[in-house]
C-alpha cells in the first residue's frame, strides 16, 4: 500500500512539475538570436536559462513580432518578447531590457565610403531590414522616403550576400546578423561598420507584476554568472549584450 501511494505521489509530483511552464512569444527565424532549425540561438537559450531560475520550462510560440505584443494582450502566452516601453496607458508590466540590438551601417572597406549621417546614403544603393525606416529614427526615414535606391527586405542573408558580391554600396542591419550571415557565407572581406544609431535594448512584457519581478531577478542572477558571457561568444562570436540597466532588483 505504501509503495502504491509513493507511486502516485512520484506520478503527481511530476505532473506538477510539468505543468510549470512559461510560455513566451517570440519572434520567427532571427539566426543567431532565434534560429527555427534546431531550436537554439542567443535568444532562446537566454530565456531557457532565465526560466529555469524562475522554477519553469520555457516554451516557445513563433509569432511575427508585430502580433507579439497584441497576441499577450488577446490571453495568449505568458510573455511578449522584444518589446519596447510605450508612452501609451497600459496594463502590461516590463521586465529590464534583456537582450540588445545594434544597427549599423556596413560598407565593404575598399569602397572607402564616407557615411557619417543618413543623408550620406542618399544616393547610394542600400538595403534595410524590414521596418527600419520606422525603427531607426526621423533622419534615417526621411532618407528612405526620399531615396529611389533604398529598399527592404525580410531576408536578411540576402542583405549580406548581395554587399558581399558588391551588388548594393551599403547593408543597414544588426552587426551580430551581419556576422552570422558572413561566416556562413566564409568570406572575409574587410568591412566598414558605420555605427550611426544608438543601441537598442528590448524588454519582456507580462500580464502579471509577479512574474515580471521574478524575471528581473532571474536576468540579474543570469547576468552575473559565466555562462552569461559564454552563451554570447557561442552565439556572436563576442561578447556585447552586456546590459547596464539591470541592477539592484529588488
Amino acid at each position: 500500500m505504501r509503495y502504491l501511494l509513493g507511486i502516485v505521489l512520484v506520478l503527481f509530483s511530476l505532473s506538477a512539475l510539468a505543468e510549470r511552464t512559461l510560455t513566451f512569444l517570440v519572434g520567427m527565424d532571427k539566426p543567431p538570436y532565434i534560429q527555427l532549425q534546431d531550436g537554439t540561438g542567443f535568444e532562446l537559450e537566454l530565456l531557457r536559462q532565465v526560466s529555469k531560475k524562475m522554477g519553469y520550462e520555457a516554451v516557445f510560440l513563433h509569432v511575427p513580432n508585430a502580433r507579439i505584443r497584441y497576441l499577450l494582450e488577446q490571453g495568449h502566452g505568458d510573455v511578449a518578447t522584444l518589446q519596447r516601453l510605450t508612452e501609451h496607458p497600459t496594463e502590461l508590466f516590463y521586465s529590464q531590457p534583456y537582450v540588445r540590438y545594434q544597427n549599423a551601417v556596413i560598407t565593404l572597406r575598399e569602397r572607402e565610403l564616407v557615411i557619417q549621417h543618413a543623408q550620406d546614403m542618399q544616393r547610394l544603393n542600400v538595403v534595410a531590414f524590414q521596418n527600419a525606416k520606422i525603427v531607426l529614427g526621423d533622419e534615417f526615414g526621411e532618407m528612405a522616403q526620399s531615396s529611389s535606391r533604398y529598399q527592404e527586405t525580410t531576408n536578411q542573408k540576402t542583405q549580406v550576400d548581395m554587399l558581399l558580391a558588391g551588388r548594393i554600396d551599403a547593408a543597414v542591419m544588426d552587426i551580430n546578423i551581419f556576422h552570422y550571415f558572413r561566416r556562413v557565407s566564409d568570406d572575409s572581406q574587410p568591412i566598414q561598420l558605420h555605427t550611426l544609431f544608438p543601441p537598442s535594448d528590448y524588454r519582456a512584457a507580462f500580464r502579471e507584476q509577479e512574474l515580471q519581478l521574478s524575471f528581473d531577478r532571474a536576468l540579474q542572477q543570469l547576468i552575473a554568472k559565466p555562462a552569461y558571457p559564454r552563451m554570447q561568444l557561442e552565439f556572436f562570436g563576442s561578447v556585447n549584450q552586456y546590459q547596464p540597466g539591470v541592477v539592484n532588483i529588488q
